[in-house]
């Protein structure tokens, strides 16, 4: 059984000064020293001595010119390692003796009280954070208001059972593993459950000596696998913004060469710097777009949510294109419910969902067209088998060329470009971004479209 400190260790979620004194006076005492025939010293820790161990070279990382220090890999190193100790220490720039650690934060969701209290009091023993829900309604309420890092859920449970509390989590807490628990009859729902991204299932009676180190052991896979996606995303961020450097040099001095800095600039030659320019704005455009999605599938992009009113923030953006509107001669219509409830969400990101969603209409409906925004409350249903939830939509319909219905499914596919009614190919980059930014605020984004016949963009947002 691992060490599980003290109180005043302050192991979970605060932060604390370790004290050198706590690794002279408390670790090097403990230590146990064995001599092998090969004369080798052999040093063997207690669990304390581990514990305390850990903060000290966690906090040598964070001491300046430390050799640590220039080892990239070192915090995902050392955290996996601390993992099979129960706990996670996380290595921090400044101060070397302050730490951030945290447990390993488990829910478990069981309507057998004795075999839930049971799995509960041993994985607190092993030095988990452990909460319990009795059936799957509570535990979707712990979900909306906790994060987990590993979720052990009954399959057969009163009321909504696991399989729709997996569904949740899935869709509201993706940093969350989620661990099937199953009789012997149930091995069929067991595999379904797989089907709908379960990490594991474990057969009743559960083995709680091979349970602490399953977990541990989705916990130190799930942060190395965190760990590459986080390297692949800097990379591709770097190679992006080293692109977008000397891209940017160069429409600046094309720029300048308009002006006629460089000597006098005929009207053709200005015609083909325009173009030039034209083109490379589009270059940028694409690169801005790239690295806006890197931030996001990276989870570097955190949401900064405040309670507001969705039909002030469309008046707002709607303003920003009055004059492109006019100038195309394109007539804008807004119904909006009066009295809609505010809502919490990041109001800069879901403007830039609208900016889009409102450039695109410009961009494809003809002189004498028409945009319509309509604003309402609905009631709609996430999952299959959960209860209808209030929303607040926003569509925004253009009466353009419209996109044929076999290519509807590719907007929202990263690798895919779409062709429209007039056989022109779009890059969608900024509606995947859009997709990224609205399931971040657990909502709901989609497009109805046929050629010929306009375009409707939606997305919807709950309402808490």
């Amino acid at each position: 059984m691992s060490y599980n400190p003290p109180e005043w260790a302050a192991l979970g979620s605060r932060k604390r000064k370790l004290p050198l004194r706590f690794f002279t006076n408390v670790v090097l005492p403990s230590v146990k020293f064995n001599l092998s025939r090969s004369v080798t010293p052999k040093i063997d820790f207690s669990d304390e001595s581990r514990y305390y161990l850990a903060r000290f070279v966690g906090g040598l990382y964070a001491l300046p010119g430390s050799p640590l220090s220039s080892r990239h890999d070192f915090p995902a190193r050392f955290q996996a390692a601390t993992v099979n100790w129960g706990f996670r220490i996380h290595p921090t720039i400044g101060d070397p003796w302050t730490m951030d650690e945290q447990k390993i934060r488990v829910l478990i969701a069981d309507d057998e009280d004795g075999l839930r209290s049971t799995i509960a009091a041993w994985l607190s023993d092993e030095g988990f954070d452990v909460q319990q829900a009795p059936d799957g309604l509570e535990a979707i309420k712990l979900v909306q208001s906790n994060d987990f890092d590993i979720a052990l859920l009954d399959i057969r449970m009163p009321g909504v059972n696991g399989l729709e509390v997996l569904r949740f989590i899935k869709k509201n807490s993706s940093t969350t593993d989620v661990v099937m628990m199953t009789g012997m009859s149930d091995v069929n729902m067991a595999v379904e459950a797989m089907k709908l991204g379960a990490k594991e299932y474990l057969t009743k009676p559960i083995d709680l000596d091979q349970l602490v180190p399953q977990l541990r052991s989705l916990i130190s896979k799930r942060d190395s696998e965190q760990r590459i996606r986080q390297l692949q995303a800097e990379h591709t961020a770097r190679l992006l913004y080293d692109l977008h450097n000397p891209i940017s040099g160069l429409r600046q001095s094309i720029g300048y060469l308009v002006k006629g800095m460089a000597g006098t600039v005929s009207d053709q030659q200005k015609e083909l710097l325009g173009y030039m320019t034209s083109s490379i704005d589009r270059v940028i455009g694409l690169l801005n777009d790239m690295m806006d999605l890197t931030k996001l599938e990276a989870g570097r992009v955190r949401l900064n949510k405040g309670i507001s009113g969705m039909n002030d923030l469309v008046q707002e953006v709607t303003m920003e294109f009055h004059v492109p509107l006019q100038s195309s001669n394109i007539t804008l219509d807004i119904h909006a419910e009066p009295d809609l409830p505010t809502i919490e969400f990041d109001r800069q990101k879901i403007h830039q969902v609208m900016q889009n969603f409102l450039s695109n209409a410009v961009r494809t409906t003809p002189a004498q067209g028409v945009v319509i925004i309509h604003v309402q409350k609905i009631a709609m249903v996430m999952e299959e088998g959960q209860q209808p939830a209030g929303y607040i939509m926003v569509s925004i319909f253009n009466s353009g060329p419209g996109i044929p219905q076999e290519q509807v499914p590719l907007l929202f596919d990263r690798y895919r470009n779409v062709t429209d009614a007039k056989n022109d190919q779009k890059t969608n980059l900024g509606l995947i971004i859009c997709q990224r930014i609205i399931e971040a605020h657990s909502g709901k984004i989609w497009v109805e479209s046929e050629a010929n016949k306009g375009a409707t963009f939606y997305f919807a947002l709950p309402i808490r």
